[in-house]
């Protein structure tokens, strides 16, 4: 009976596991635009100042907060693969920088929460700081809209949701996996919760980072996605042999 509740237990432990890296993502059925920039959000692009409706180039983001800590990010870009934004408490993309991947995974809109650390994506399996995903693909046009809840980028209140945006683009692999980052801009320390901040005079150009060799790249948990009304499962093997690993861990430890 002992062993029986040992390995029930290991199984918890694994399907715990898998459980948390789900992220569901609904179909997006609005246009990400600079419409309201200035005015009902902060916006942030590269080129700068471009418009993402027009220009194919354009990588853009938008923020806007809830009266907190909480914000809600617009991104649009064209892409074969990717297309991400980081947040840098430091003005320098890739010192453990929380990074939201919006990918194109044979048509299917796959999210991912990774942090950047130099130039390799490592994926986060604790996703409870994001909310309410959505995301649509139109050929190469990418578009994802989420909320981050409880940022906090030091711990003083007024400067929590202040940070350098990273914009960047990247490749998905045919096993799912994702190349390192191509970092496209990184702006100045701005309060992204202020619908005035904008990168118009303070855009940094940052070196790009993009590799082709996918062993730099950790993935550590599978990804659910919705896309066009459709559940699409994504597990990597990688992933999975992850988690029966620690169940099996958890099982001979106890």
């Amino acid at each position: 009976m002992d062993r029986l509740f040992r390995i029930f237990l290991g199984l918890c432990v694994m399907l715990a596991a898998a459980q948390a890296s789900n992220v569901t993502v609904s179909t997006l059925n609005t246009t990400v635009t600079n419409s309201t920039c200035g005015t009902r959000r902060a916006c942030f692009s590269d080129p700068v100042s471009c418009n993402p409706a027009t220009d194919r180039s354009c990588l853009f983001v938008s923020t806007k907060s809830d009266g907190s800590s909480n914000l809600n990010f617009e991104l649009r870009g064209e892409s074969n693969g990717y297309i991400a934004v980081a947040l840098s408490t430091d003005m320098n993309a890739g010192g453990n920088d929380k990074t939201y991947i919006c990918a194109n995974n044979n048509s299917a809109v796959l999210f991912v929460f990774a942090l950047l650390n130099n130039s390799a994506l490592t994926t986060q399996s604790d996703v409870s700081s994001i909310a309410n995903v959505s995301g649509s693909i139109n050929q190469t046009t990418i578009q994802c809209v989420f909320n981050v809840i409880g940022l906090n980028a030091t711990s003083r209140a007024n400067a929590a949701t202040t940070f350098s945006i990273v914009l960047a683009n990247g490749t998905v692999y045919a096993n799912g996996s994702l190349s390192n980052p191509t970092v496209r801009t990184v702006t100045a320390q701005l309060d992204l919760s202020n619908v005035t901040s904008t990168n118009t005079a303070t855009t940094t150009v940052a070196p790009s980072t993009n590799s082709t060799n996918a062993s730099n790249v950790t993935t550590t948990t599978a990804t659910t996605t919705t896309t066009s009304g459709a559940n699409i499962s994504l597990q990597h093997g990688l992933s999975q042999a992850v988690l029966i690993l620690l169940g099996i861990l958890a099982i001979g430890m106890m």
